[in-house]
């Protein structure tokens, strides 16, 4: 059975990119537009790994983690959050619960890496 990837992103093209490069490396993927259904679709499909972009609307991605990290259930699972803002917000992602934060729009390059290192983390 494929890993389950959730992908909050507000950028419905950014969204699509990561989407489809996940789904060609095999993975099963979940997508939100934003932390609000970020939150409701985690609980409800329980992905293995989060991707989250940290500016968004409603619910940004420091708020989402913050969130999800306050219940025992989503203690351990990694989220890597995405900015294109500066190292102000970097710092607030991982002090939200972030496992790993990187920069965009060379996001794509180390998306790839950074998904298969914390999947390999969580299943030793």
């Amino acid at each position: 059975m494929s890993k389950k990837i959730l992908v909050v992103e507000d950028n419905a093209d950014s969204r699509e990119l990561i989407h489809v490069l996940l789904t060609r490396m095999g993975f099963t993927v979940l997508d939100a537009h934003d932390g609000r259904e970020g939150i409701y679709k985690a609980h409800a499909e329980h992905p293995d790994l989060i991707i989250t972009d940290i500016g968004m609307p409603h619910l940004d991605g420091i708020g989402m983690i913050r969130e999800l990290r306050a219940q025992s259930y989503f203690e351990g699972l990694p989220i890597v959050a995405l900015t294109s803002y500066g190292r102000k917000q970097r710092e607030e992602a991982i002090e939200a619960g972030a496992s790993r934060v990187l920069r965009k729009p060379s996001v794509f390059e180390s998306l790839v890496t950074e998904v298969k290192e914390l999947l390999a983390e969580r299943d030793p």
